[in-house]
């Protein structure tokens, strides 16, 4: 990775949205500790924060700021992408410890509003990040100082497709449909579905890594497009 990126990159945690990423992350992480509530909703909340950073950055002129600086348009666009991956990705991290909690601690509270955080969830989350990029990140450096309607756009799909997944979840715990099998390999914490689960979450990782690619060459083209 060049310097460059890597400065950009620092300028992004240290001077971009960094205290509302702290605290959408805080609460992503809390409300896995709430029993029997979606466990989709908490990450919503950190595409919330990639939204505000566009919007803050708005306020404060820092794209004005960064296109006077000696540096390439697709290194700022870089630098961004990697700190919207970053933060999604520590979502899931933390999201780790209560999962552990769950499968080493009986009496912990499991989730029956939706599907539990099997390695199945972390692969179907990362299909959703992966949706939200490519509908907002793909689309908003057509004109970055206008992010809320291609957020709209991506929070619309972002719930059609958190219902899609959690269908089958829902018909297993109501006994009632043709995907009841499907549900209950989504969200069975016994380990009788592990290797299930686990190809799931390893074709979400591969889609997850394919569309950040091919999103954040999508937006580079555009940003190159966009007059400063």
């Amino acid at each position: 990775m060049k310097s460059q990126t890597l400065k950009l990159l620092k300028k992004e945690l240290v001077l971009g949205n960094s205290s509302q990423t702290i605290i959408w992350s805080i609460c992503c992480f809390g409300m896995y500790f709430i029993p029997s509530y979606p466990s989709y909703i908490g990450p919503f909340y950190i595409t919330l924060c990639i939204m505000m950073t566009f919007a803050l950055n708005q306020s404060s002129h820092d794209i004005l700021y960064t296109a006077l600086l000696p540096v390439r348009k697709i290194d700022t666009v870089k630098a961004r992408f990697l700190y919207c991956g970053l933060i999604e990705i520590l979502s899931l991290i933390l999201a780790l410890i209560p999962t552990l909690l769950k499968y080493t601690i009986p009496s912990f509270p499991k989730n029956h509003a939706g599907i539990n955080t099997t390695p199945a969830y972390f692969g179907l989350q990362l299909i959703l990040y992966a949706i939200f990029n490519l509908i907002f990140l793909g689309n908003v450096y057509k004109n970055p100082l206008k992010p809320g309607v291609r957020y709209f756009a991506g929070a619309v799909v972002y719930f059609v497709v958190y219902a899609i997944f959690e269908l089958p979840v829902w018909m297993y715990y109501a006994d009632k449909g043709p995907l009841v099998s499907v549900g209950q390999m989504f969200t069975d914490m016994s380990g009788a579905f592990l290797n299930r689960q686990f190809i799931v979450l390893f074709g979400g990782i591969l889609i997850f890594a394919g569309v950040w690619i091919l999103t954040f060459n999508r937006a580079a083209r555009q940003f190159e497009k966009y007059d400063l």
